[in-house]
């Protein structure tokens, strides 16, 4: 594009927002030199109110808005040649969908003008922020709901994106390839930079809160700068390694056998959906006269080359079906068809098949008459060139045709482009769009459902032509003999993606029922397996059943593969490994069929972060439903345990340095450890069992330390209450630490109660099992009394923490990180008993050992600081106290909304509030902080909604409460 064509930015607003939320940035652009009179903005604003109190009034669902979205690029810009998105919070998957549903319509090349997406604080994965209050008080806003957790639609868009979008190499009916950035503020409770940055490449952090993000002061304001560098790259733009192969065999001929057939079926064709671009690109591009038709087994390219065979013969080509399998007898068949002398004929096939495709091709340059070739599941490319194996050196029965009246048309799930030479154009076949697999659906089964029901059992199949196929036949013969199988009963479209559905969570073989008519679709895929078998990739196989046993999610295969020595392992020996390496190839050979997808994730300097691969559903299911699988449970998800252990083993999930690791497994762990405890048959292995639960309770641990209680409570919750299933009982060790784990969810939930009640009976039974001095007996002991503690019976408490403190002495020493925090926990209790100079002394002999042994950031370390500016605020050493807790905050001046940091705040207000410099502005902000971090009705919140009300009122001791503002 010349710099000087204009962009149009336009901006879209969150949830509950409206569009007078993005004035500044407008008046910034406007103000700016480099941008004034090169950039339109427009703001897209639409009705998100947070309740309808209009009986005929309804509130618009996400796809509501995403199609007004639509319609506004559409004609309200529809003369704009380059357009910038640029949204907020809810706006950004709002754009998503919009995106999402124009492709699954088949109008990729609608979105060529949209140059970038620009997000900022988009919940990706939903926000946990307030959602206990948030379903209770807006229930029935579709709106908030599609920004809950793992919301089906949202994780529905963002496969679309993710392969149609972000990782789309150009433009088609289906895939458009946009930039998309995403921002998260630093200072952002609401959506912590997890959840805003994680999904796409190009990502990073802006100062600012969930608000103030968009709300940039100036033209220097992070915020501002990056979205500015986003439309200077738009006003300046301008307008994989190859597959191992293995021997083959060719078919010997002579001149007495039959010949076959080599012309193509084109009678009675069914009727090809959502294809017909791909077929155009293939008959009207005149450039590339060898074309490679590539994708996944079932995608329908045999489909699609049919269609383009039946124009060529409309149009009065020569055009020649050869099924690669009996490529030899076919080629020769086509000679004897070019008019090839018998003599020289058998002569050149019986010198070899170079000899034989040297005479083709000279035969088929000399046409004078337009023909097109064919080859037909050319799967396993080196049957093209069974001389050198190397079917790019264009030296065997594929080539570049010299005339420019030949074409060449090649069917393969070989995608990789070093296989076929960068003298073919491989055209990628995906899925079907979401529309027009409804489309095959509806008019295959007329009496499965709705349109929309339609719709949704194309996208839980993936798209996938052959599935969409099996699927019309199971349920034409359900429908005409009126009886459903499975539970629960299949009678159309409906229940049939339930019943899907249900397979795909399921750890169990199925049976011919269960199977749901999806059996060729498994068929199909191994058959690729064998294919990878036969290029000595023996390892692809197991490694794809081993990664179907994790989730549907980006998986960070380097970490994990890294993390253990696969040579050793009784799934991967049937070969002769060299080194732990030799996975890579396989991986690579998986990706090319299409069984797997490879993502570099950009701006990751980890590579064992940055690497990460993804599976379709359909391959998914299949895979873990493999009787291998099932057979070898044991082996498959005790092998996907053992890696996430492994890699898992030196990241303290309670400490912020290993959560970038915890981040990428935890779906993965969560998941695991219950589809191998609690999904399929109850497992016996003690060892695997005692293991997925470790895994377990570490990831928990994490849940924890990160804020995220209630899927961690789902977890411990369910392993609990389920774990005689796998013949434990709930005093057994492994299960009293998820109890352990329980007490502490409440003791964050703020319930001391629940938790003392809990820990109780888990100090009682590690007592009777481990004894009274065992570190896991004394962690329990210790945070039952601080559930005493925190609910004010210090007195009791004290003795409690002494007796701990007296035995970790001897059981892991004085300085051990477990004895640091039990001596805090004392020291708290002896100040709450009025007893500040001791306990100073006891925190500075704390401070001491922690500041020489641990980072002065570490959690622990601020909070024994807070303490300490505590029990000299309690002396009345009110400078002393002030200082202590300034110099602290120092230590986080960059993350000032931490939970540490936002203690800290609060007791540096209570100190200034007793030397009379505290200002109202201060206290109010952290109020608002705090809300953002704990909820508006959160003990901590309330208390400092409290102490600013009080200081409102010492300062305007006339002028009312202003009851709205501590709400």
């Amino acid at each position: 594009m010349a710099p000087s064509e204009p962009v149009d930015a336009v901006f879209v607003h969150g949830l509950f927002s409206a569009g007078r939320t993005w004035d500044r940035f407008v008046n910034l652009i406007a103000a700016d030199p480099d941008l004034s009179g090169r950039v339109r903005t427009h703001v897209f604003e639409y009705p998100s109110p947070k309740f309808s109190l209009r009986p005929d009034r309804r509130i618009a669902t996400a796809d509501d808005v995403a199609d007004r979205l639509s319609t506004y690029l559409r004609h309200e810009l529809g003369q704009s040649a380059s357009l910038l998105l640029v949204t907020h919070s809810q706006g950004g998957l709002i754009t998503q969908r919009f995106l999402a549903r124009t492709l699954w319509r088949g109008e990729g090349e609608t979105l060529a003008r949209i140059k970038q997406v620009v997000m900022f604080a988009c919940p990706n994965d939903g926000s946990e922020f307030f959602l206990g209050i948030r379903k209770w008080w807006y229930s029935g806003n579709p709106q908030e709901a599609q920004l809950r957790p793992f919301d089906t639609a949202i994780v529905e868009t963002q496969r679309t994106l993710f392969r149609a979008v972000v990782n789309a190499t150009g433009v088609s009916e289906s895939t458009c390839r946009i930039p998309i950035a995403a921002y998260g503020g630093l200072e952002d409770r609401i959506v912590p930079p997890r959840s805003s940055a994680w999904l796409f490449h190009n990502s990073g952090m802006v100062d600012g809160d969930h608000f103030s993000i968009i709300q940039p002061k100036d033209s220097a304001a992070s915020s501002y700068r990056v979205l500015r560098g986003h439309v200077l790259d738009v006003l300046n733009q301008g307008g994989a390694p190859s597959v191992a192969t293995s021997e083959t065999v060719v078919e010997k001929t002579d001149a007495r056998r039959a010949a076959v057939s080599v012309t193509p079926r084109l009678e009675d064709l069914p009727k090809l959906y959502g294809r017909s671009k791909l077929v155009a690109s293939v008959v009207y591009d005149r450039q590339s006269r060898v074309n490679v038709l590539a994708g996944i087994g079932g995608s329908g390219k045999s489909r699609i080359a049919l269609e383009v065979a039946s124009r060529a013969k409309r149009a009065g080509h020569r055009v020649w079906w050869i099924e690669v399998p009996r490529i030899n007898l076919s080629m020769r068949e086509v000679a004897n068809q070019l008019g090839a002398p018998p003599d020289e004929a058998e002569t050149a096939w019986h010198a070899g098949p170079r000899s034989a495709a040297d005479l083709l091709w000279r035969l088929l340059d000399a046409s004078g008459e337009p023909w097109l070739l064919v080859f037909d599941n050319a799967d396993d490319p080196q049957l093209l060139d069974p001389t050198t194996k190397q079917v790019s050196g264009g030296t065997g029965w594929l080539r570049k045709p010299a005339s420019p009246h030949g074409r060449v048309l090649v069917t393969s799930r070989d995608r990789s482009q070093a296989t076929w030479g960068d003298w073919a154009t491989v055209r990628p076949v995906p899925p079907l769009d979401p529309d027009d697999g409804a489309s095959m659906l509806a008019e295959r089964v007329p009496d499965g459902g709705t349109s929309q029901e339609a719709r949704d059992l194309a996208v839980a199949l993936g798209g996938l032509p052959l599935a969409l196929h099996a699927a019309a036949q199971y349920l034409n013969a359900v429908i005409r003999d009126h009886a459903g199988s499975g539970t629960p009963a299949i009678t159309g479209f409906r229940s049939y993606r339930a019943a899907f559905e249900l397979r795909l969570k399921s750890t169990t073989g199925v049976s011919d029922n269960e199977s749901l008519g999806l059996g060729i679709v498994g068929e199909v895929f191994v058959l690729s397996l064998d294919l990878l078998a036969a290029r000595r990739q023996p390892w692809a196989a197991s490694l794809l059943k081993l990664l179907a046993c994790f989730q549907i999610a980006p998986i960070p295969y380097h970490m994990l593969f890294n993390s253990i020595s696969l040579t050793e392992t009784p799934l991967l020996t049937d070969f002769e490994a060299t080194s732990d390496q030799d996975y890579l190839p396989a991986l690579d050979a998986l990706a090319d069929l299409g069984l797997v997808e490879l993502q570099r994730v950009a701006g990751v300097r980890d590579p064992d972060l940055g690497r990460t691969l993804t599976l379709h559903p359909l391959v998914h299911s299949v895979m873990r439903q493999d009787p291998d699988v099932l057979e070898r449970r044991d082996d498959y998800y005790g092998l996907d345990i053992e890696m996430l252990l492994a890699a898992t083993a030196d990241r303290d999930p309670d400490l912020p340095e290993s959560w970038a690791v915890w981040n990428k497994v935890i779906t993965h762990s969560v998941e695991l450890a219950k589809a191998y405890l609690l999904g399929g048959p109850a497992p016996t292995d003690r060892r695997l069992v005692a293991a997925a639960l470790g895994l377990a309770r570490s990831s928990t641990r994490y849940l924890i330390a990160t804020g995220i209680l209630n899927p961690g409570s789902d977890l411990v919750e369910a392993l609990i209450t389920h774990c005689a299933r796998f013949r434990f009982d709930q005093d057994d060790p492994e299960i009293l630490g998820l109890r352990h784990e329980r007490g502490r969810i409440a003791l964050e939930r703020d319930e001391p109660e629940v938790a003392e009640e809990e820990l109780a009976k888990v100090v009682a039974a590690r007592q009777r099992a481990l004894g009274d001095d065992h570190p896991d007996t004394l962690a329990s002991m210790h945070k039952h009394a601080k559930a005493i503690a925190e609910q004010g019976r210090w007195d009791e408490a004290e003795p409690l923490l002494r007796r701990i403190v007296d035995a970790e002495q001897t059981v892991r020493g004085p300085e051990h990180s477990d004895m640091m925090v039990v001596k805090h926990s004392l020291a708290r209790t002896v100040l709450a008993l009025k007893r500040a100079p001791e306990a100073e002394r006891m925190l500075r002999d704390i401070l001491e050992v922690r500041v020489r042994l641990w980072s002065p950031r570490h959690p622990e370390t601020l909070s024994v600081r807070r303490t300490l500016a505590n029990s000299l605020l309690a002396q009345g050493e009110l400078v002393g106290a002030e200082a202590e807790l300034a110099d602290a905050l120092q230590v986080v001046a960059d993350d000032r909304h931490a939970r540490e940091a936002l203690a800290l705040r609060y007791s540096l207000c209570l100190v200034r509030v007793s030397l009379g410099t505290v200002e109202e502005k201060e206290l109010a902000i952290l109020a608002d902080d705090q809300a953002k971090a704990y909820g508006p009705r959160h003990p901590v919140t309330d208390r400092t909604r409290r102490l600013l009300a009080r200081l409102r009122r010492e300062l305007r001791p006339s002028a009312p409460t202003d009851d709205g503002s501590l709400e």
